[in-house]
C-alpha cells in the first residue's frame, strides 16, 4: 500500500485551526496569552520616560505638521480633544526630539515619491530615448502600434504613433 499524505494534511489543518481558536479565545486585549491587562504604557523619549494611559474620554487626536527648530530638533504639536465631565477640552502638546521622531510611514512614502518624481524629471524615459534614436534620420516613417478599443463599434483597433519628442499620440482615421 503506497504512502497517503492526505491523513497528515488533515491532521495538520485541524491542529492549525485548533491553535487559532485557542489564541482567539484565551488572548487578552494586548494580544498576549498571559492574561494580564496593562493599563499604562511606558514611552521613552528625549524628554525622559513618559507614562501614557489609555483614556476613553479622548474624542480626537491629531498631529500637526512637523518642523525643524534652528538648533536641529524635530518638533510637532499634538492636538487632543477630550471630554471631562460636561466640558470639552482642546489641548495642544509640543513634542521635540533630536531625530526625525514621529514621522509616519505615509509621510516618508510621500517624500520618497517626490524624490522619485524629481529623479524621473532629470532623466529621459525609455520612449524619449527610443524616439531620439528612431527619428535621427529625417525621412523615417512614423513608429505606430495598434491598440485594443473594446468600446468602439465592431471592436476596431486604434492606432497610436510615437512623435519625435517621445510622446504617444492617438491617430484619427
Amino acid at each position: 500500500m503506497p504512502f497517503d499524505p492526505r491523513t497528515y494534511i488533515k491532521l495538520m489543518f485541524y491542529s492549525i485551526v485548533f491553535i487559532l481558536v485557542c489564541t482567539y479565545l484565551f488572548a487578552n486585549e494586548n494580544g498576549d496569552l498571559s492574561g494580564n491587562i496593562y493599563p499604562v504604557s511606558v514611552v521613552n523619549t528625549s524628554e525622559g520616560i513618559i507614562e501614557v494611559t489609555r483614556d476613553e474620554d479622548v474624542m480626537s487626536q491629531n498631529i500637526k505638521e512637523r518642523w525643524v527648530t534652528p538648533d536641529g530638533q524635530w518638533c510637532f504639536v499634538t492636538v487632543i480633544i477630550k471630554q471631562e465631565g460636561d466640558n470639552i477640552i482642546k489641548k495642544e502638546e509640543l513634542h521635540c526630539a533630536d531625530t526625525k521622531f514621529g514621522i509616519t510611514k505615509s509621510q516618508k512614502i510621500e517624500e520618497l515619491e517626490k524624490e522619485i518624481e524629481l529623479e524621473k524629471a532629470r532623466k529621459p524615459g525609455y520612449w524619449e530615448l527610443f524616439a531620439e534614436f528612431y527619428y535621427r534620420d529625417s525621412n523615417a516613417p512614423l513608429y505606430c502600434r495598434k491598440y485594443a478599443r473594446p468600446q468602439s463599434w465592431f471592436k476596431r483597433p486604434g492606432t497610436v504613433c510615437l512623435n519625435p519628442t517621445g510622446k504617444w499620440e492617438v491617430m484619427k482615421r
